[in-house]
């Protein structure tokens, strides 16, 4: 018996390797449809939402999901039109930044004219530590001065805007294509549960099938559209606070933080990072700054660990450690898009691995209580 799990492990794990190695070669192929399926399963979700408006609590599951797959559109179209708005407006305003950032590190790490070390004095800094202390800091700071003034003269600021731009147009294609795939499952969600069961013949096996798929669905779909609400309460809070302090461009900067708190534990702190560094170069100082960060974080502790464990509650019952090892392979195999999608990719593993005796030890590890 020990042996047998032992086999099914070794087999289990040397799949895994053989699909993740698929994935990463077929990474601009299958990244866009299973973002369309993942989709699916939002739209899924949200359509339980749109039953509780008056009027369409009957109406059939492919009009409320189209309904919600309107309604994202139509998100997604405002919030490329305010992010194009607000890189045309940054552009012009990269020079004035730029200055500021070479004035404040002029001022960090002035110099004095002295900093520079005759060999007739060595003798005496040998003779007197403070002295030869301030020499290297002197020295230290010199060079940090150099770097960066030649760091900030050789900075192409057109050619950064340009690649943002390009970044762009590569994103907007894959959410064409992305969009498309999901339409034409869309289109496919009636028939499907009579492919499975002629597929699978028996109806032990199509139910069972049907109930894994529907478990999916729900999980994933619950939990997308649940830390979608959570990431749009956190971009508010953050864009509120960026405007009462006075940075610029507020609702850029929220909506890369909430675009980035799908990312587990460490997403929503690198997203602060982006407007923090803003700040530094718009006002030229540390004093609000630091102010806007540190309420921004607080914003993330309190709802990261406050609000989002009471309103994901179990929806995904992935172990913490199981999370972060996700995250991790994915971010490698697909960047960005794989850290997002980590969360949701690791809990259909573990719902697939559960539905079968020979891979429920595996499920069960991947949990968080065993309970699966």
């Amino acid at each position: 018996m020990l042996k047998g799990r032992v086999s099914t492990i070794f087999y289990s794990v040397g799949i895994t390797i053989m699909v993740g190695w698929l994935f990463y070669v077929g990474k601009d192929i299958i990244l866009p449809i299973v973002t369309a399926v993942i989709l699916l399963q939002i739209l899924y979700a949200a359509s339980a939402t749109v039953a509780r408006i008056p009027g369409l609590g009957r109406t059939p599951l492919w009009l409320r999901a189209t309904l919600a797959l309107i309604g994202f559109l139509a998100l997604l179209f405002a919030m490329t039109r305010m992010l194009v708005a607000s890189l045309q407006n940054l552009v012009p305003s990269l020079p004035i930044y730029q200055r500021n950032l070479e004035n404040l590190f002029a001022q960090w790490f002035a110099t004095s004219d002295n900093a520079d070390i005759a060999s007739s004095d060595v003798a005496q800094l040998m003779a007197s530590p403070a002295e030869m202390l301030d020499r290297g800091s002197d020295a230290v700071a010199k060079a940090i001065s150099e770097i960066a003034t030649k760091f900030f003269n050789e900075i192409d600021i057109a050619a950064i805007a340009q690649s943002v731009l390009s970044s762009l147009t590569s994103f907007g294609g894959f959410v064409f294509i992305t969009i498309l795939y999901a339409s034409f499952l869309l289109s496919e969600i009636t028939g499907f549960p009579e492919k499975v069961r002629r597929a699978f013949g028996s109806d032990g096996d199509s139910t069972d099938t049907l109930n894994m798929f529907t478990r999916i669905n729900h999980d994933i779909g619950s939990y997308l559209a649940t830390k979608t609400l959570i990431n749009i309460i956190l971009g508010l809070i953050c864009w509120a606070i960026l405007m009462v302090m006075g940075v610029e461009y507020a609702a850029l900067w929220a909506i890369i933080i909430g675009l980035l708190n799908y990312i587990p534990y460490i997403g929503s702190f690198v997203g602060v990072a982006f407007p923090a560094l803003f700040a530094v170069a718009q006002f030229g100082n540390l004093t609000v700054p630091l102010i806007a960060t540190g309420l921004m974080t607080a914003a993330q502790v309190v709802i990261g660990n406050v609000v989002e464990p009471k309103m994901l509650s179990k929806s995904v019952n992935l172990s913490p450690m199981v999370v972060l090892i996700s995250l991790a392979i994915w971010s490698a195999l697909w960047g960005i898009p794989g850290a997002i999608l980590a969360v949701p990719f690791t809990t259909i593993l573990m719902i697939v691995l559960a539905r079968r005796p020979g891979t429920r030890p595996i499920a069960a590890l991947l949990s968080s209580d065993g309970n699966v």
